[in-house]
C-alpha cells in the first residue's frame, strides 16, 4: 500500500483516483513512492538456462531473482543493462560446475575488467547491485 505513487516513462497509464489499484502489471522506467510502504515486497523470479560461451552469446538475465540451470564451466548469462540501484540475484543450480556471469556491453562486475565474466561457483548464489550504468558489485563484495 502506498500513500501516493508517481510513475514516469510509462507507455500507457490512465489517471487514477481510486485508493486501491489492482493490476496484472505496470511497466514504467521509474516508480517513486512518496509515503510509507506496507506489505510484502516481492521480486520477480525467472528460470534461465545458461547458453553460449561469451558475453554476446550468453542467456539474458532480468532484474530480480534468476535461477540458472545448464552451467558447464563455459556457459554463461548476461546481466541487464545497469541502472543505478538495480538488483539482480543469480543462483547457479548446477553441482560441480561454474557459471559465467557477464555484464552488459561496456560494464563491469566488481574489479573484473569491463565485459569480463564474474565466475559463480557450483550451487552458489550472488546478489548483484548496480552502482551506475557501468558498474555492478556483489553483496557481500568478494574477490573477483
Amino acid at each position: 500500500q502506498f500513500d501516493s505513487v508517481t510513475v514516469t516513462g510509462a507507455s500507457s497509464l490512465q489517471a487514477v483516483t481510486a485508493t486501491t489499484i489492482s493490476a496484472t502489471a505496470v511497466t514504467a522506467t521509474s516508480i517513486t513512492n512518496s509515503g510509507p510502504t506496507t506489505g510484502a515486497v516481492r521480486l520477480p523470479v525467472a528460470s534461465v538456462a545458461a547458453t553460449g560461451n561469451s558475453q554476446g552469446t550468453a542467456a539474458a538475465l532480468s532484474e530480480g531473482i534468476n535461477v540458472v540451470t545448464a552451467a558447464d564451466d563455459t556457459k554463461g548469462v548476461v546481466l541487464p543493462t545497469a541502472v543505478a540501484g538495480m538488483v539482480v540475484i543469480v543462483k547457479n543450480t548446477v553441482s560441480g560446475k561454474t557459471l559465467k556471469v557477464y555484464p552488459a556491453t561496456g560494464a563491469a562486475v566488481n574489479a573484473v575488467a569491463a565485459n569480463g565474466s564474474y565466475d559463480l561457483g557450483s550451487v552458489l548464489s550472488t546478489l548483484l547491485v548496480a552502482s551506475s550504468t557501468t558498474q555492478w558489485y556483489s553483496v557481500p563484495l568478494v574477490a573477483s
